[in-house]
């Protein structure tokens, strides 16, 4: 696998979240894991997000996976953070998307369908969702 960008909120020398684009042939594979708990997650993930869209421009990619079972939380200022991210590969990358979630989380089992925005209809069509217990 390619890693094309990797996108990390840190807070007194310690990684709390990382976000990690990778391509496997032409599969884009993006893992969320650890917390987004501080104000403004997009100041340290604003580069991380235009170099992620320059990287899916310039790349041939046919689907997507969206993993969030290492996303342990998440607050407000994160979720819009997380929004524009998936905007960008919901807006350049054709194709279905696949959505890793956990099945024993609330965050996950109802949040995380609202940040993806699964009442747009396209949005719905491309997307499926993968329920996963956690290890």
């Amino acid at each position: 696998m390619k890693i094309l960008t990797y996108g990390e909120i840190m807070e007194n020398g310690v990684s709390l979240f990382t976000a990690i684009a990778q391509l496997n042939g032409k599969e884009l594979r993006v893992k969320f894991s650890g917390s987004i708990r501080v104000e403004n997650p997009y100041k340290q993930l604003e580069s991380y997000i235009q170099d992620l869209d320059a990287q899916l421009r310039q790349n041939k990619i046919s689907s997507t996976v969206l993993d969030f079972t290492g996303l342990s939380y998440c607050n407000s200022n994160g979720f819009y953070v997380l929004m524009d991210i998936i905007d960008v590969i919901y807006g350049i990358v054709p194709g279905g998307v696949q959505v890793n979630r956990l099945s024993r989380d609330d965050w996950h089992q109802e949040t995380l369908p609202v940040l993806l925005n699964l009442e747009d209809r396209e949005i719905c069509f491309r997307t499926s969702l993968k329920d996963c217990v956690e290890i």
